[in-house]
């Protein structure tokens, strides 16, 4: 907890601050033991460091199946993406391993083209074989279904070496949406692999253009130009460093060194603490992005806990315990956008927005402790001795709100979350595991709640359709909640078989609607996009002047990929 004062704000800033600060000097000490190796130029390899992530130390896996232990450069990278929606461009398709797709006239079927000549990195053809093979491998394995086929796909064709024939077990309009974030691996590689899950891939055969490994140590790692890549032309990069970074606090202590080209990282007073250190190349673009709320899991096997949070007089609660304000302006510096809608429509979405799901709904995303301890008592919560509150059931209340070490924003908001909380008699706490663990227990369960965000796609629809229907309960990291409600699972489906504009808004007003009323998640702020850059070594830079993409470099942007081969090194 922090230390009283007559100004919380101001407490809790400088106590921040102070634990930033110190555990950034503590952490330049081992940085400077660990990567005094950087080069200073570009000059003999163009050679781009990267931070995509935060661990303790490095694992060697690639393994695209593998979410919750994945290195984060896995995707887009070593696997390259058949087709990639520009969502700051309306949508628009840019077109990699795929140089199309068509659907049947009865759209019960999707016909992908897919790009001629084609190598993995091993020299084999990349061809239909491969693409058919992985999505047969995910209708047979749902452990490895990342992307929800088994759901939709009732078979799949190969009818020449470029063609992919995927017939539908229904109407799906948003199935290209779908495979947006579909890995396809090498037939002539995985079909020997005994459990496709557990294979770690250390030496990929991949088709993007970064999948020679070329070193990899606990400390850092560096993949390297795919010598049979397609798009070599257009790729300028030669290799990526990959440093180990365990948080917000070690990064801040290596930006005097300048070695970063590409960093996606929460940092506080960017101006003085990152661009002042070199106002010529230093940069930075954080667009609002998209929803960060609290997910409780409502298949816990808590038996209290469970009680309250199928309750909604608890949830409801919750979220009148949230100090939203303080979470932006303190723990988040200012860069977060408060979100006061119980629908957690992201800005960049205000064209979809139902104000029919605002109004008395939003009451809800107001900070008031009192009317949050009234919910509470009418609804037969009562305190103990310990100042507690058990279920009306008499059953006690107690959980951890999960957010990763190291994500210090993100620590000092569930803080200040969990200080609410305790304000209106629950007990609850702040855990902070590893990211790799993080993702792990989110995705088999044993976490009872966690502060989340949800990746969303050219339409609001996919960041609520992955995060609140029941195909998604649990099987990615966005769905922590396992929650599932039937009728809003009819509107998602009518959502998929809509054929018109039109009718997508009107079916999204129904999604808005539903989550406003039953609120299964208590949305907080709109995060930032997280992106700095330096132009010491590299341009083609993204930037607030340029905004044709998403600049992020973080695993749920599909788009670094495109940004990527943007970029040239300084000569």
């Amino acid at each position: 907890m922090r230390a009283k004062s007559t100004n919380p704000s101001s407490s809790r800033r400088t106590v921040s601050l102070r634990r930033l600060f110190a555990g950034a000097a503590f952490a330049a000490l081992s940085a400077a033991a660990g990567l005094t190796a950087y080069p200073t130029s570009a000059s003999a390899e163009a050679v781009l460091s990267m931070h995509i992530e935060e661990q303790t130390s490095w694992v060697q896996n690639f393994n695209p199946f593998d979410l919750g232990g994945r290195r984060q450069s896995t995707m887009d990278f070593i696997y390259e993406p058949l087709v990639i929606f520009n969502d700051y461009d309306g949508g628009k398709p840019i077109w990699r391993l795929a140089t199309a797709y068509k659907f049947s006239d009865d759209l019960k079927s999707i016909t992908y083209t897919l790009r001629d000549g084609v190598k993995w990195s091993d020299g084999k053809p990349l061809t239909s074989a491969d693409m058919k093979f992985t999505l047969e491998m995910m209708l047979k394995n749902p452990a490895v279904d990342t992307v929800g086929v088994g759901e939709t796909v009732a078979s799949v064709e190969a009818p020449s070496p470029t063609e992919v024939k995927i017939n539908l077990k229904t109407v799906d309009t948003h199935f290209p949406e779908t495979l947006a974030d579909f890995p396809v691996v090498p037939e002539h590689i995985w079909k020997d692999v005994k459990d496709p899950l557990a294979f770690k891939n250390e030496k990929p055969v991949g088709s993007g253009p970064m999948t020679e490994v070329r070193r990899f140590t606990p400390q850092i790692y560096e993949q390297c130009r795919n010598p049979n890549y397609w798009d070599a032309a257009n790729l300028k990069v030669d290799c990526l460093k990959l440093p180990q970074i365990s948080g917000n606090d070690q990064m801040l202590a290596l930006l005097p060194e300048g070695t970063m080209d590409w960093i996606g990282s929460f940092i506080p007073q960017i101006d003085k603490t990152y661009v002042a250190l070199d106002p010529k190349n230093n940069g930075y673009w954080q667009p609002p992005a998209e929803t960060v709320a609290f997910q409780m899991n409502f298949k816990t096997k808590n038996a209290g806990n469970a009680e309250a949070f199928a309750d909604i007089n608890f949830r409801h609660a919750f979220s009148l315990s949230m100090d939203r304000t303080s979470m932006v302006d303190i723990a988040g510096f200012g860069y977060p956008v408060v979100n006061l809608h119980a629908s957690g429509l992201p800005p960049r979405f205000d064209s979809w927005r139902n104000k029919a799901a605002e109004g008395d709904h939003d009451v809800w995303m107001a900070y008031d402790i009192d009317k949050a301890n009234k919910v509470l008592d009418d609804a037969g919560y009562k305190k103990g001795a310990d100042g507690f509150r058990t279920t009306p059931k008499g059953q006690p209340i107690a959980f951890s709100i999960a957010v990763p070490n190291g994500w210090t924003d993100w620590i000092d908001a569930v803080q200040i979350g969990v200080e609410g909380l305790r304000k209106i008699g629950v007990n609850a706490s702040v855990a902070t595991p590893e990211y790799e663990q993080w993702q792990k227990q989110i995705l088999d369960g044993t976490l009872d709640a966690v502060m989340n965000s949800r990746a969303d796609g050219p339409t609001p629809f996919r960041g609520y359709y992955q995060s609140l229907s029941t195909p998604f309960a649990g099987r990615i990291t966005s769905a922590p909640s396992r929650y599932s409600n039937p009728e809003l699972d009819k509107i998602f489906d009518a959502y998929r078989k809509a054929t018109t504009e039109e009718e997508r808004h009107k079916l999204f007003d129904q999604v808005q609607l539903i989550v406003a009323t039953e609120f299964p998640v208590v949305p907080v702020f709109n995060g930032p996009t997280w992106f700095q850059y330096s132009t010491k070594r590299f341009t083609g830079w993204v930037t607030k002047d340029e905004p044709a993409m998403n600049p992020e470099d973080h695993d749920n942007n599909r788009l670094r990929l495109v940004h990527l081969l943007r970029l040239k090194p300084v000569q």
